[in-house]
């Protein structure tokens, strides 16, 4: 005898609401979550020095648009235009270190990534809970929150978050508009975001967003209006274009040259000398690492998710792995991969991720299942915050201490303090440069080292140990060591430095 369908309906209902008592019994949490989501974000990220090189070239280029008044171009200590990136992150830490006198310090250069990555979290969080998802938008959020490559670059100065922020946002704004009647405001305002994703790391954020976007618009057969894309686009053009267009004017041709071309088509070609290419499976086991501890559920729950048949069932569901799969996919295209570039496809998987926990939790008939799960979702969060005491407490001052170069730089600006210029030679390294601060100026060829040895009185110079000999051969000058880089960390550090200075 078959149940009629209301008495099936009522039923489902009945263990729907059964699977979420706990949620409402338990309002606490999300303000629970919101209070460790600003402990995992922002405690002790001012404690410890500048660590990489992306950090030091982000308060190097802040702290000049603060010093010069000049915001167009990023500019290094050593008058050199840094051309790698577009400046919207640098933008956003100079706007933090105005609010902080002026001065760009540990903390104001990882402000932005830490807002941007709390941000994140509550607009997944929104998002779920305005399309009827109450645990699921819990579950997402957490699970984002703690995914521990996610919270490890929302500690540093990078801006793979702050995109990760612009591009979600442009998600989430584009699909309410695809699939809501007068949607002009979101396209307005996903076109926007899409805008300050390109001003943070160029056609990316665009590659980013416009494949998921034909993506969700093929699965869903929606048919978007003209005048809605025309509108988008324009938007896009008017928020990214009159930097690009001045910049590449500004510096006759070389920005197309050696951003568009060498920082953008090279490394997705694989073509660049000194970046090393990935093979195209290599996203698969690094994003498997990424989103721990939520990869172990997210797998048979996506495995239960196509038996159930939740794809035809949610809209949500299938924006979360189309959001993730197209992000995925179009990053394996490039030769030169990186783990944090995974970072934008994560809140599309935690997205998934909580459609499907609250699907799967509707569909158990027994509490029993519904108290397992609730502790095993405990259980994982509780792992993934046992962790970071041991990051906060050991990792991060012992990677801090290895990359350690303000006692170099205050043992070498002893010996020629400003305003005497010191000469950084075929060393590239942005965090002795911050701590050094202007005059600098940074060689590479034989010539140039020589030329700027010749004139008359003491000159200060930094390079290689290996190359010390061969600088005294060409140059002709005698050059004492006064400082080595050895004597100011406690381990041997991974690139050896060795300050000179002439005699006569």
């Amino acid at each position: 005898m078959s149940v009629p369908i209301s008495l099936a309906a009522s039923q489902r209902r009945a263990r729907y609401v059964r699977a979420h008592r706990w949620l409402a019994a338990h309002e606490f949490l999300p303000v629970l979550a919101l209070l460790l989501l600003v402990l995992l974000f922002f405690f002790q990220i001012g404690a410890r020095d500048l660590i990489s090189s992306h950090e030091a070239r982000a308060a190097q280029n802040a702290q000049r648009m603060l010093d010069t008044g000049a915001w167009g171009l990023p500019v290094l200590y050593d008058g050199q235009r840094d051309l790698q990136k577009p400046p919207g992150y640098y933008w956003l830490v100079a706007a933090a270190g105005a609010l902080n006198g002026g001065y760009v310090s540990p903390l104001v250069a990882r402000l932005p990534a830490a807002l941007a990555a709390v941000a994140v979290v509550l607009l997944v969080y929104g998002f779920l809970r305005r399309e009827g998802y109450a645990t699921g938008a819990l579950v997402a959020a957490v699970a984002l929150a703690t995914a521990n490559h996610f919270v490890a670059i929302g500690r540093t100065a990078r801006i793979d978050v702050p995109l990760t922020c612009a591009v979600a946002v442009a998600l989430v704004c584009f699909y309410r508009a695809a699939t809501r009647e007068a949607a002009s405001g979101y396209t307005v305002a996903s076109g926007f975001a899409v805008g300050v994703a390109i001003l943070l790391k160029g056609p990316i954020g665009l590659a980013l967003v416009g494949a998921v976007a034909v993506a969700f618009l093929i699965v869903e057969r929606i048919r978007l209006p003209l005048t809605t894309a025309l509108l988008g686009t324009s938007i896009v053009a008017l928020v990214a274009g009159p930097w690009f267009v001045w910049a590449n004017h500004e510096t006759g041709g070389a920005f197309v040259r050696v951003f568009f071309w060498h920082h953008n088509v090279a490394r997705f070609m694989g073509e660049s000398e000194v970046l090393a290419a990935h093979p195209w499976w290599y996203y698969g086991p690094r994003g498997t690492f990424a989103f721990l501890p939520w990869t172990l559920p997210l797998v048979p729950l996506m495995v239960w998710a196509a038996h159930a048949g939740l794809w035809r069932e949610s809209r949500p569901f299938r924006f979360g792995v189309v959001w993730c799969v197209v992000m995925i996919a179009v990053l394996s295209a490039s030769r030169f991969k990186r783990a944090d570039y995974l970072l934008p496809a994560l809140p599309g998987a935690a997205i998934a991720l909580g459609c499907t926990a609250q699907h799967w939790l509707a569909s158990r008939e027994r509490a029993r299942s519904v108290r397992l799960a609730k502790w095993a979702f405990g259980a994982l969060a509780f792992g993934a915050l046992a962790v970071w005491p041991v990051m906060w407490f050991v990792v991060e001052p012992a990677e801090a201490a290895r990359q350690e170069k303000k006692p170099f730089a205050e043992a070498i600006r002893a010996h020629a303090p400003a305003p005497q210029t010191v000469v950084l030679f075929r060393t590239e390294s942005h965090l002795l440069a911050y701590h050094l601060g202007p005059p600098l100026r940074t060689l590479v060829e034989w010539g140039d080292l020589r030329d700027a040895l010749a004139p008359a009185g003491p000159h200060t110079v930094v390079m290689p140990p290996e190359f010390v000999a061969e600088a005294a051969r060409l140059t002709g000058r005698k050059l004492v060591p006064v400082a080595d880089l050895a004597d100011f960390v406690p381990v041997r550090p991974p690139r050896p430095l060795v300050c000179l200075r002439t005699e006569e």
